[in-house]
């Protein structure tokens, strides 16, 4: 009879009956039957060394023997390699003897006298076990490691949103993932805008591509973001790793990926570190998009009675409302700058922000402002001060723009008024800013002279010489009017010296001379 099977089992024989030792070793013909003699042992104590410097599939042994008899050595040997089958070789009074082998495990026994045909059906039957055994563990195996990876995710997941582990279970799984580091680094990717979850797989396999696989230990997405526990790296070199993922990830997805590093650590700490990233992932709102953040990097700073500062927000809705687009761009830029320098805690740099953007959204009608107030919860949610200096720099430009476009409508009306009313009381030596702002249009004269000055980019007392330097050119060359009769017509009064002087200055000639050069 042969045995079936393609692995060659390694046999060991053990009775102190020389006979029957040397019967079962030469009766079969091992290597046929896809079995190894290893040899003979004559008792449990020559057959316990022998196991030790070569260790057999299948052991046949005998249970009554001197020194160690074959219980005690299937006890021991029971203890120390468990992967060993038992056949036990009894006589028929041996059968409680037997019958405590079997505590142990022991399921297979041949009586004696035995030949060939009582031996191998038996090792077929241990033979076909093993096997079974193997296929079932090789089978175990293969599905374990089709598994394990969605195994260390989970796990991963799991631990760093606060799952409770023991020691123990700790290291279950550190066993279990082959994980036999004592020092690790946790990093968290974050990609700064939505993006599906292929995405984010690819981002997770270009990181654990360029880390190399063999530094990643666990690989997860949590919470959006990607996070990783890796082998404790020197961090310059994970900087230069970590500059050409965000560079790859780019190249394929045109997304920008902030990455934060923590501390070296221990496995049982990985709820710290995450905490510690996230932290670090914090200060991305400083740094910018796309920023390598470590634990070093974070210095906000503490809120105290020295934390405020100090905005003149009458002044912003001031420029906002009269379109004065330089000042905005000035006194914003100043803010934000002032905020950046002192690395206020997030929330609290947040709340100025939204404070100056309600402050920017009243200078306009009221269902423009609910318009706009949406705004508030885009500022709450933005990840850098960039964004939110962009955002509130882009409306206040957009309200001002139209604020501008509005008052120089009515703005216009004025300053129409004030030439209107110049020109009718050009002759009156009265006339002044000072005198239409009282007397005509009842405005403050501050105001109306910087009105005026924007509306025409000159000042009113030199639109006035203007004005009537050209009166004066007009009269002089088309009547014969005496210079007497032309100062009294522009409000000069009398006074043909101070005009003369200022006439030559405007025009490079005396009175006389700009008429003789006229009839040229």
């Amino acid at each position: 009879m042969k045995i079936e099977g393609d692995k060659m089992y390694k046999v060991l024989i053990v009775d102190d009956e020389r006979i029957i030792r040397e019967g079962i070793a030469n009766v079969i013909n091992w290597e046929e039957n896809g079995l190894t003699l290893l040899g003979t042992a004559i008792d449990g104590i020559d057959a316990y060394e022998k196991i030790k410097s070569n260790v057999p599939d299948i052991v046949i042994t005998d249970i009554i023997m001197p020194g160690m008899n074959g219980i005690d050595l299937i006890t021991k040997v029971s203890e120390e390699y468990k992967e060993i089958s038992f056949i036990i070789l009894s006589g028929h009074g041996e059968f409680d003897y037997a019958s405590r082998a079997m505590e142990f495990g022991v399921r297979h026994y041949i009586l004696k006298p035995c030949d060939e045909d009582t031996i191998i059906p038996v090792l077929v039957k241990v033979k076909k076990e093993k096997d079974e055994k193997e296929n079932f563990l090789k089978n175990i195996n293969y599905n374990l490691k089709k598994v394990i990876p969605q195994v260390k995710e989970q796990f991963l997941r799991e631990f760093v949103m606060g799952g409770r582990y023991s020691s123990h279970e700790i290291n279950y799984f550190r066993d279990l993932f082959k994980i036999g580091e004592d020092k690790f680094k946790l990093i968290i990717l974050k990609i700064d805008e939505e993006r599906d979850l292929l995405e984010k797989f690819a981002l997770k396999n270009i990181a654990c591509e360029l880390i190399r696989e063999d530094r990643v230990y666990l690989s997860s997405i949590v919470e959006d973001n990607i996070v990783m526990i890796i082998k404790s790296i020197d961090l310059d070199e994970l900087s230069n790793t970590f500059t050409k993922i965000r560079e790859m990830f780019f190249q394929y997805f045109k997304a920008i990926t902030s990455i934060a590093v923590s501390n070296e650590n221990s496995f049982n700490n990985i709820q710290e570190m995450y905490k510690e990233v996230q932290e670090c992932l914090k200060y991305e709102f400083y740094l910018g998009e796309g920023s390598i953040i470590t634990n070093n990097d974070i210095k906000f700073e503490e809120i105290d009675e020295n934390s405020e500062i100090k905005i003149d927000y009458d002044a912003i809705g001031i420029a906002i409302k009269t379109g004065d687009i330089e000042s905005i761009s000035l006194k914003l830029k100043n803010i934000f700058e002032v905020i950046d320098k002192r690395k206020l805690e997030i929330e609290l740099a947040k709340t100025y922000c939204i404070e100056l953007f309600l402050v920017i959204i009243r200078q306009q009608t009221i269902d423009k402002i609910r318009e706009y107030s949406k705004g508030i919860s885009k500022i709450d949610n933005m990840s850098t001060l960039s964004q939110i200096y962009k955002y509130i720099k882009d409306t206040a430009y957009e309200i001002a723009e139209k604020n501008y476009e509005n008052t120089n409508k009515n703005y216009g009306m004025v300053i129409n008024e004030v030439v209107k009313c110049l020109e009718e009381n050009i002759s009156n030596e009265s006339l002044s800013l000072t005198w239409i702002a009282k007397e005509v249009l009842f405005m403050n004269e501050n105001y109306l002279g910087k009105l005026f000055h924007k509306q025409t980019n000159e000042k009113f007392s030199q639109y006035v010489m203007r004005v009537r330097m050209e009166k004066a050119k007009e009269l002089i060359v088309n009547n014969d009017y005496k210079i007497y009769e032309i100062t009294e017509k522009i409000g000069f009064a009398d006074n043909t010296q101070y005009f003369s002087q200022v006439f030559k200055k405007y025009t490079g000639f005396t009175p006389s001379e700009y008429k003789a050069q006229s009839k040229k």
